[in-house]
Parts: C-alpha cells; sequence; structure tokens
C-alpha cells in the first residue's frame, strides 16, 4: 500500500556503467520495467559510458555523467554536475549500485551535499573483489553516508556487516527478480526429455571466480565414467590468458570433442532448453541470476554452496549443493543426477515452483517501492 499516495518518490539509480545485460545490469533493467511507476519516479545516471552503450534503455529519464579518473581535477567538475542533477530533478534518494567503494563515496557524498533525504547503498556479492582499502572507503561511507543498504540476499548481508562495520537494522534484503514468463514455453525436465547425447551446462562469465578451472577438471572425472555427456558452455571468457588456459586443460585432458564454448547468447531460455543438467561452479556469489533461470526453466541443478546460492537451492530438495573448488564433489553431483533421473525430475519440478513462488518480478519490485516509502515516511515524520 502506498502510503504517500499524493507524492511519488524521486529515485535516482546510479550505476558505474551499463554494457551488458546480465547481472546487476538484467536486474535493474527488470526492476525499472516492474517497479510501479504510480509510486516511485525513477531516473538513471551513469558514471561512465553513454547513453548509448545501454542494450534495452529503460522507459525513465538516464543521464551520462562521463566521468574519467575519480583520482582527477575533472572530478571535482563533475560533483558539480552531479549535484546540480541531483538538485535540479529535486531527487529524494540516492539509489547507488556501484560496487566500488571509492565511487560509492564520491556518489554518496555529493548527495549528502546536494541535499538528498536518503542515500542507499547496494551488496550483490560476497566481497570476493574487497581490497584493505576497498574495505576503508566502505567502512568509511557506512559510517558517515550511507543511510541504508540493499542486499539480495543473507550471506551479501553478512559480508557487508563483517567487512565494512555495517549496522544490521540498516540493511534489508530484497532477492533478485525473474520474469518466469521468459521460460513459460519451456517444460520442466524430465526422465523422458533425456537429450542424446546428454547434456550438461552452465551460463555465465568464464572466469577464475565462476570457477570455469574447476568445471573442466570436474568434466574429466564424469567423462571417464560417462563418455556420452556433452559439456556446453555458454558466456565470454574476460581474460585473453585465462581463455588459453582453458583450452589448454581441456587438450590435455583429450576432452575437447565433449566440451563446446558457445560464446554470448542472445535466447538463454531456448540454450537452458536443451540440457539435462545445469552447473555452476562459483568460488563466491551473492544471489545469482543464473541458477534463478535454471530453476525458472525447470533444470536439474548442480551448484556449489557460496554466497546465497543455499538460499535458492534446498539440497536434496530442490537441487544439489556441492563444496566449493571441489572438481570431484561437483562431479559426483553430476553423477548422481545423470544415474538417477527420478531424482533429477523430482529437483527440476520443486525448482520451478520455488522460483515462480518467491522470486516473480512484480512481486520482489513492490518490495522495493515499500522499503523507499517506508524509510522516506520516517524522513518526513522526523523533519
Amino acid at each position: 500500500m502506498n502510503t504517500l499516495s499524493s507524492q511519488k518518490i524521486r529515485v535516482c539509480f546510479v550505476f558505474d556503467h551499463w554494457r551488458v545485460r546480465a547481472g546487476a545490469e538484467l536486474q535493474l533493467a527488470l526492476l525499472l520495467r516492474h517497479i510501479d511507476r504510480s509510486r516511485v519516479e525513477p531516473f538513471v545516471l551513469l558514471l561512465h559510458g553513454n547513453n548509448e552503450s545501454i542494450p534495452e534503455p529503460p522507459d525513465c529519464p538516464v543521464y551520462s555523467l562521463k566521468m574519467g579518473r575519480l583520482q582527477s581535477f575533472s572530478a571535482f567538475a563533475k560533483a558539480w554536475e552531479l549535484r546540480r542533477f541531483f538538485k535540479q530533478n529535486k531527487i529524494d534518494i540516492v539509489q547507488a549500485l556501484v560496487i566500488d567503494n571509492p565511487l560509492l563515496l564520491f556518489v554518496a557524498s555529493v548527495g549528502k551535499w546536494s541535499g538528498v533525504k536518503k542515500v542507499f547503498g547496494f551488496r550483490v556479492d560476497i566481497g570476493f573483489w574487497v581490497t584493505r582499502w576497498q574495505a576503508l572507503a566502505g567502512k568509511f561511507a557506512q559510517r558517515f553516508l550511507v543511510d541504508k543498504i540493499i542486499a539480495n540476499a543473507e550471506a551479501c548481508k553478512q559480508s557487508i556487516i563483517e567487512q565494512e562495520n555495517a549496522r544490521p537494522e540498516n540493511i534489508f534484503i530484497i532477492p533478485n527478480l525473474i520474469e518466469s514468463k521468459r521460460f513459460a514455453n519451456i517444460p520442466t525436465w524430465t526422465k523422458a526429455e533425456k537429450h542424446s547425447p546428454r547434456r550438461v551446462g552452465i551460463v555465465g562469465y568464464l572466469k577464475f571466480v565462476k570457477g570455469t578451472d574447476v568445471l573442466i577438471n570436474a568434466a574429466k572425472i564424469v567423462l571417464e565414467k560417462h563418455p556420452d555427456v556433452q559439456f556446453e558452455l555458454a558466456g565470454i571468457t574476460v581474460d585473453k590468458d585465462e581463455a588459453k588456459q582453458y583450452q589448454s586443460l581441456i587438450e590435455q585432458y583429450g576432452i575437447a570433442q565433449n566440451m563446446r564454448f558457445l560464446g554470448s547468447l542472445a535466447d538463454i531460455p531456448v540454450f537452458l532448453s536443451t540440457l539435462d543438467i545445469a552447473v555452476l561452479a562459483s568460488r563466491s556469489e551473492g544471489l545469482p541470476n543464473a541458477i534463478m533461470e535454471y530453476m525458472a526453466a525447470g533444470r536439474p541443478c548442480v551448484v556449489t554452496d557460496v554466497g546465497g546460492c543455499g538460499e535458492l537451492i534446498r539440497h536434496e530438495q530442490n537441487g544439489l549443493l556441492v563444496p566449493s573448488d571441489n572438481p570431484s564433489a561437483l562431479a559426483e553431483g553430476i553423477i548422481d543426477l545423470l544415474e538417477h533421473p527420478d531424482r533429477a525430475e523430482q529437483f527440476a519440478t520443486a525448482a520451478r515452483k520455488d522460483i515462480s513462488e518467491k522470486y516473480e518480478a512484480s512481486t520482489v519490485a513492490n518490495r522495493w517501492c515499500e522499503i523507499y516509502e517506508e524509510v522516506f515516511a520516517t524522513q518526513k515524520i522526523g523533519k
């Protein structure tokens, strides 16, 4: 219920850049599509890049600050420009979506200087990337500049408490959103659907933190027992040196004929419909979009128990959780589902039910509205 029906809350979502439709970018796109415009009036501000870099521009004002390096004299001019933007558009809440803490300091400082009512932070991982300097910058921001924080999983909440001394009472948990209708035409996997050859796949960036090497090592173990399995990896390898290492490992194991790198795919639901088992091998995660898509597509899942993965996958109920950085455990999970299709079918059905009941975009977007209204109402009462 909108307790502030006479006034929309003007929220500026601040992003460092928006180059792909994945990860946090995907979540913002979905939020802007489903947020109630009678309650929240959204604005998007890009610190870097330009409007043309957005794959699907949102139906709201978008402003590009076109910042250079933060550690430069030009940053002072950009601070004035950002302040002018906040004031001219009468922004009530600055929702920082940046993950770089020095940038968060910049945005939050300008927000406070501009007189916005509240500054929100954002945490969608468990701080795998956080350096000592990043942690110090985060601690300063949490103590003096950031009023509230949105985290997408309990694991992410705990990480920002431990790493940046954030106050637990200032952190709201709002999970990721998903549009189940994108997967509506895909039947839930059943043992009768088994493909030939059987396909095991993964979606996401192919890099160290995502455990691409772990998956390759696990594939070697699986193929020793089930040589008919085809492994399909959808996503791009960001680091060229890493890509060479993965290819070298595959050739060393002699499994090149069973491993396909598909690159970036435009239609993820269609790809998932071809899989018998969907895998996530990450060393660190927040609440992964990939797992949510696996579940929405009704695929049996084997995923590593990191970050918020265990908040999506309930072990032995709607999928399998395995230790991270452990190729043998990952391989055992895959083999288990290959050899027990009844269990795989049971997990797929339960996973699809869970995702539609708990994470539908319209329901989650409503939670964002409720939190903004609650905080904004408190601000008005406190005046």
